[in-house]
């Protein structure tokens, strides 16, 4: 299980960083790109709580780092 919390920047499978922008009551995350190649405004997604972007399968999406 990755360990996220607000402010983190971790690494997504496809090699991109995100930062932990927020977690909701429900225990997702709320991630939004970061780096040279980040859009304006940035791409954000919602994460599970152990990091993964869908529970039942694997996805470019996934966090793999801290």
């Amino acid at each position: 299980m990755i360990d996220l919390e607000i402010g983190k920047t971790v690494k997504l499978r496809n090699g991109k960083y995100a930062q932990v922008i927020f977690q909701s009551k429900f225990g997702k995350w709320l991630l939004a790109e970061t780096g040279e190649n980040a859009e304006e405004p940035p791409v954000t997604h919602w994460h599970n709580n152990d990091g993964s972007f869908y529970a039942d399968i694997e996805s470019e999406l996934d966090v793999t780092g801290v």
